[in-house]
């Protein structure tokens, strides 16, 4: 067997073992959220003044682009995500096949993060709302339970802790104006309650972004006859969704939205200052240098509460329940957004990418790619768009790098068949 597909087949292997998916998306998140925590750090600007050579940029571009780190969050977006991930999502056997040894670069971390238990705490949760909904978890697939011994509530109680802490110290830094909220040039002035108030809103808005993809993803497995009449405005978002190529365009929007609160969060939840010194007049709490500067000042404890309370948090409400995640106007305006954010061409530098990237690797596609009877999230896009009565281009699949315009090579489905 090749290499490469030798280590494929290994990846997906250990991947759909037991309840490791699961395991593997939990400790995935975290390690995503922390490497843009500290890529804003050793990427971000450093300087007041911008310049390359002989070209120096104005103060309001380098307050905007630099310092406040634009280029970063397209940076992050347009070639460190989405390229990886358009690509993927059209042709997933392919990209599993590339020689980057996924099993060792990309599984075996995300699975030994996840061990650690600093986000077990959305095991807690997922089982918190099944039980006061009355979710029977027994019809499920035993092999893909957790194994809830000592060790996994100890790991849970871990979690917990660490949110609460991380919660305190960075809510001590907000309001005593010790974080990089009210650092810098036009941050200094932002008042200790405001900048609550600010990394709040930036926390609800990537619970909504992470939230709404789930959601989406879900009612696409959901036949819409079921929720048509009693979510009317589910259904609708998801018609807007599934239209077209509004689901490409929804997912490079939302990235780009991702990049950026994850980078304003990084900022607003990591303690300025430097080598363990923070600034203001609240101290430390006589945590002592090495813990400032290793968990304060690195963005460690603000990636952990991120990446539980405002990421993980908000896919398993959205997964338990996706028609009332949908269902309500502020989703509605977000999907308006990442459609604009699309649109205006900030970070479509990404299709450049892929398409240059597919042409290099010459991949084929999914050898089960277009078959009807293969459940993939793609054909379940393309059936909800045959029960809405949303014209479907033929042979065509709504994750295709190449797709034609709308209005040509159609397949008119609207009659209702509510699959």
């Amino acid at each position: 067997m090749h290499t490469a597909t030798a280590c494929r087949y290994h990846c997906l292997q250990l991947a759909h073992k037991g309840p490791n998916v699961e395991k593997f998306l939990v400790g995935r998140q975290f390690l995503l959220v922390f490497n843009v925590f500290l890529l804003s750090k050793v990427a971000g600007g450093a300087t007041t003044e911008f310049y390359i050579g002989n070209w120096h940029w104005n103060e309001a571009a380098t307050q905007v682009f630099w310092i406040n780190q634009l280029l970063l969050m397209i940076l992050i977006s347009s070639l460190g995500q989405l390229v990886s991930q358009l690509l993927a999502a059209q042709k997933m056997l392919g990209f599993l096949n590339l020689p980057f040894f996924s099993y060792y670069t990309i599984l075996i971390p995300c699975l030994c993060v996840e061990f650690v238990g600093l986000t077990h705490a959305s095991y807690l949760l997922k089982d918190f709302l099944c039980k006061i909904c009355r979710i029977d978890t027994t019809k499920g697939d035993p092999e893909k339970a957790m194994d809830k011994n000592f060790f996994y509530y100890a790991r849970c109680i871990l979690s917990v802790t660490g949110i609460v802490f991380a919660l305190t110290m960075i809510g001590k830094g907000l309001a005593c104006k010790q974080t990089n909220a009210t650092a810098g040039k036009g941050w200094e002035d932002l008042p200790g309650w405001a900048a609550v108030l600010m990394t709040g809103f930036f926390m609800f808005s990537l619970a909504c972004c992470e939230g709404m993809q789930v959601g989406l993803l879900a009612l696409a497995k959901t036949p819409s006859h079921q929720y048509k009449k009693r979510a009317p405005l589910a259904y609708r978002t998801a018609q807007l969704c599934f239209a077209g190529r509004n689901m490409q365009a929804f997912l490079v929007g939302r990235q780009f939205c991702c990049a950026m609160l994850m980078v304003l969060l990084a900022r607003v939840t990591s303690y300025a200052g430097a080598e363990g010194e923070l600034v203001g007049t609240c101290g430390d709490w006589g945590m002592g240098a090495g813990f400032n500067k290793g968990l304060l000042q690195t963005g460690f404890l603000g990636s952990l509460l991120v990446v539980n309370v405002a990421q993980l948090a908000s896919q398993i409400v959205a997964s338990i329940f996706p028609v009332s995640m949908i269902n309500n106007t502020f989703i509605y305006l977000i999907l308006r957004l990442h459609l604009l954010i699309e649109a205006s061409g900030i970070c479509n530098s990404c299709w450049v990418n892929t398409w240059l990237l597919d042409h290099i690797t010459g991949l084929p596609k999914d050898p089960f790619d277009g078959d009807e009877n293969v459940k993939t999230p793609a054909q379940d896009i393309i059936d909800r768009k045959k029960s809405m009565g949303i014209p479907q281009q033929k042979g065509v699949g709504p994750f295709d790098l190449n797709q034609p315009e709308s209005e040509y090579h159609l397949e008119y489905t609207y009659k209702i068949s509510y699959i």
